[in-house]
């Protein structure tokens, strides 16, 4: 059974994202295609290229906002993503699309035309880069002729990009939080992350109504610059997953799921 995997951006809380690899790994589920947008673009990359959760999690623990971001006059964005692009490179070097394990579509929007657009060719550090750059925190990435920005500009939940794919069903992950911050943004940087964040929850809907299953972490509580809570958000990721899938045994039942997604279908 062929199972698409569509990862959505949230800025940290896209290390839920670990938490449901986790969960499918457990239960010997491996996507055949996979979708990021901005942070999830992050960790689709890293498992595609073939980097174990193991190894994404250490990643995610040694991560900190003063090793991703360069301040920068805000000329065409408050920070330049290069150091971002460099921690790329230093995980997944010179891959290109073409050397992943297991297929990625990252997207990303071009300001100079307003299109999205879908990237499956040439370095995957730097498609990762632009699908990172939220317009006016973070400086646009040059592509080719274009001029790209955070795919979640137009579609956070990217489970779009895996439809029409000979796919037998489609997984999503949606970080997005569900309920109001219980703290105040303190910053410029927190509030325009914040306000990019409210903008990109009202476009995600089309994404619940295309995925056959929408894996939606409890993160509330978390904001998209908490960065230093690892553990705790991929374990709110690993335990969606679980109340999502845990009655469904994916390995050994896929008659089973697949009665389940038929009648999920049938109630549309």
């Amino acid at each position: 059974m062929k199972i698409g995997l569509a990862l959505s951006g949230g800025a940290a809380r896209g290390i839920a994202h670990i938490g449901v690899l986790k969960y499918l790994e457990e239960s010997n589920v491996k996507p055949a295609l996979m979708a990021g947008t901005s942070a999830g673009s992050i960790v689709a990359s890293l498992y595609s290229a073939g980097k174990t959760v193991e190894e994404i999690e250490q990643i995610a623990r040694k991560l900190s906002w003063k090793d991703l971001v360069t301040l920068s006059l805000p000329r065409k964005g408050l920070i330049n993503s290069s150091k971002l692009l460099v921690m790329l490179k230093e995980y997944l070097g010179g891959t290109t699309f073409e050397d992943l394990k297991i297929p990625l579509a990252i997207n990303a929007v071009d300001l100079l035309s307003g299109e999205e657009i879908i990237i499956e060719d040439g370095l995957v550090s730097e498609a990762v880069q632009a699908s990172c750059s939220i317009p006016g925190i973070f400086t646009p990435v040059k592509w080719k002729d274009k001029m790209l920005v955070d795919g979640g500009l137009l579609d956070n939940v990217p489970a779009a990009l895996l439809k029409e794919r000979n796919l037998d069903y489609i997984i999503a992950v949606d970080v997005g939080a569900q309920k109001p911050l219980s703290t105040e943004p303190d910053s410029i940087f927190e509030i325009l992350i914040q306000a990019f964040d409210i903008i990109q929850r009202q476009r995600d809907k089309s994404a619940h109504d295309i995925a056959d299953i929408m894996i939606e972490p409890e993160l509330g509580d978390i904001t998209m610059w908490d960065i230093k809570r690892v553990d705790l958000i991929m374990e709110r990721g690993y335990e969606a997953a679980q109340k999502m899938l845990g009655n469904i045994d994916l390995e050994k039942k896929q008659s089973s799921i697949a009665r389940w997604f038929s009648k999920r279908k049938n109630r549309r």
